[in-house]
């Protein structure tokens, strides 16, 4: 499954994903100062899940999640450093049904998620 990592994410993030699983982040590929749909669509196209902190994109009337591969966003708190980030991400990858991200906004909290179909 590919991911692509928001601005908002630590570029270091790359690195809690194994094979069969691979990671982008938006500086990758020259999108750091893209806008949230330019992301969206990039990932969309390619089928990649987008992870993000940005609730904007967890608005599933703007993004419905059927139209996407996943949308995984963060609901952390904003002084949470790059280490406390991958922390909460690391959790939900361990804890996460992979079959289940496609056509899904999933929120991810400090000890649980919520999905969004």
């Amino acid at each position: 499954m590919l991911f692509l990592l928001d601005a908002n994410m630590p570029y270091s993030a790359k690195n809690l994903f194994e094979k069969p699983h691979e990671a982008f982040h938006v500086r990758d590929l020259g999108l750091q100062d893209a806008q949230d749909l330019d992301i969206a669509s990039w990932a969309k196209q390619h089928k990649a899940a987008l992870i993000t902190r940005d609730f904007d994109l967890a608005n599933i009337l703007n993004f419905p999640p059927k139209l996407y591969f996943g949308i995984i966003v963060l609901k952390i708190p904003y002084f949470y450093t790059a280490s406390d980030i991958k922390r909460v991400l690391a959790n939900f990858l361990h804890n996460i049904e992979f079959s289940s991200v496609p056509q899904s906004t999933i929120i991810v909290e400090e000890t649980r998620f919520r999905t969004k179909r």
